[in-house]
């Protein structure tokens, strides 16, 4: 298949990305702008456009997957309200104007900030969604006109709801400035030698990157979607006092400080309950999950490879 994916040199995408190229697909890349390394590594094998989604061509694709997003608040990216819940919002919208002329199917990137609350347990897509922040509601907007559009029109459009998302290639962008707590976490052992994490977090669910790469091919292969929605996640769900006994097994000298009271730097977890992929394993087949000690550990290397690159450029 031909496929164009949007937001491609970002954390989620750009693992799309390399899993499309493993699996024989031709791959057109747009972003607004792309790291060196993704350079390096593509540019033989993928069509790499700059710019938004006004620079998509006039030609015609298999699938388009539209990924790119913007994950900040409007204070930290120096928006208004207003131009936060578009810069998400109005790319979506001239992804479908693009897609009904140009592409045979179409899959959008969603997420599970699409619930501000859910109780302990599976989730899966039947439950509704309560939005709450710009981000969440543009993503939810977006997951509705999808179903609209297939439902109604006819349209082979699908959400893919992501959970929350760790592994190698996670690094501050304009669009993404804040990491992931994985990937805070792990980058705080490496550097300081030393997390402090609350015993009284909740757990949360996680997925490794690689994988939602590996799980959209899957899904690409199902030549007609059952389903306007697919949940894209593994169903671990660690305590962060869990995630920091593994990182001990893996970083010698590490130095956990395990406190009763919550963090005051992340707003309390209301999101109790984990995505479930039922629907996805039924329809894509697709089971091939990375148990989160092992995608802890490639995080783990790859964090520090990334950190001792760049103290190298610094001197």
């Amino acid at each position: 298949m031909k496929v164009l994916i949007t937001g491609a040199g970002g954390f989620v995408c750009r693992h799309i990305v390399t899993a499309l190229l493993e699996a024989g697909h031709t791959v057109v890349a747009l972003d607004r702008c792309f790291d060196s390394d993704l350079r390096a590594s593509w540019h033989e094998n993928v069509d790499l456009l700059e710019g938004d989604v006004d620079a998509l061509p006039d030609a015609p694709v298999d699938v388009l997957i539209h990924g790119a997003a913007v994950t900040g608040s409007p204070e930290l990216l120096g928006q208004t309200p207003m131009q936060n819940f578009r810069a998400n919002l109005d790319p979506a919208l001239g992804a479908m104007t693009w897609a009904a002329d140009h592409a045979q199917r179409a899959a959008f990137v969603s997420s599970s900030a699409v619930y501000d609350r859910a109780a302990p347990g599976p989730v899966d897509e039947s439950l509704s969604a309560a939005p709450r922040g710009l981000y969440a509601v543009a993503k939810y907007s977006i997951e509705r006109l999808v179903g609209t559009y297939a439902i109604d029109y006819g349209y082979q459009w699908t959400a893919i709801r992501l959970s929350n998302i760790f592994g190698p290639g996670e690094m501050p962008r304009s669009t993404r400035p804040r990491l992931s707590l994985i990937g805070d976490l792990v980058r705080q052992a490496i550097t300081d030698r030393g997390i402090t994490v609350s015993t009284e977090e909740p757990a949360r669910d996680w997925t490794f990157a690689p994988d939602i790469g590996r799980a959209v091919v899957a899904l690409l292969n199902v030549p007609v979607w059952s389903h306007c929605l697919y949940h894209v996640a593994s169903e671990q769900c660690p305590t962060p006092m869990e995630i920091a006994r593994l990182l001990e097994t893996m970083i010698p000298g590490l130095q956990c400080n395990f406190v009763d009271s919550p963090p005051t730097d992340r707003p309390p977890l209301t999101r109790l309950g984990y995505l479930a992929n039922t629907r996805l394993r039924h329809d894509a087949g697709f089971s091939a999950w990375t148990p989160l000690e092992d995608g802890l550990r490639q995080t783990v290397q790859w964090q520090r490879v990334q950190l001792h690159q760049t103290q190298e450029t610094a001197q």
